[in-house]
C-alpha cells in the first residue's frame, strides 16, 4: 500500500486508518460525534477510554468501574445503548 501496509489499499479506507491514526481525521470525527446529541456520550467514552489507557495500573480497576457505570450499564449518565452486548460485557478473568 501507499503507506507501506503492503494491503492494497485497505489502510488507506479503514476507519482505524482514517479516523484514529491520522490526527486531523480523529479530530474531525470527533467534532462530528460531538456535535451529534445521540453520539456525544460516544465522544465521552472515547475521551475517557483514553485517559483510562495512561492511567497508572493501580487506577485501572477504579477507573473501568466508572466507566461501568458511566457508559456502559443501562441508566448510566451516559449509557451508550448503542454499544452491543459483546462491547458492553464485563470482561472474565
Amino acid at each position: 500500500g501507499a503507506h507501506g501496509g503492503g494491503h492494497l489499499g485497505e489502510e488507506e479506507t479503514s476507519f482505524r486508518w482514517q479516523c484514529v491514526e491520522q490526527p486531523i481525521g480523529k479530530l474531525l470525527f470527533q467534532r462530528f460525534l460531538e456535535g451529534e446529541p445521540g453520539l456525544a456520550a460516544a465522544r465521552a467514552l472515547w475521551a475517557e477510554l483514553e485517559a483510562y489507557e495512561r492511567c497508572e495500573e493501580a487506577e485501572r480497576e477504579a477507573a473501568a468501574a466508572a466507566l461501568r457505570g458511566r457508559f456502559l450499564e443501562p441508566g448510566g449518565a451516559q449509557h451508550c445503548g448503542f454499544l452491543s452486548a459483546a462491547a458492553t460485557a464485563t470482561p472474565k478473568g
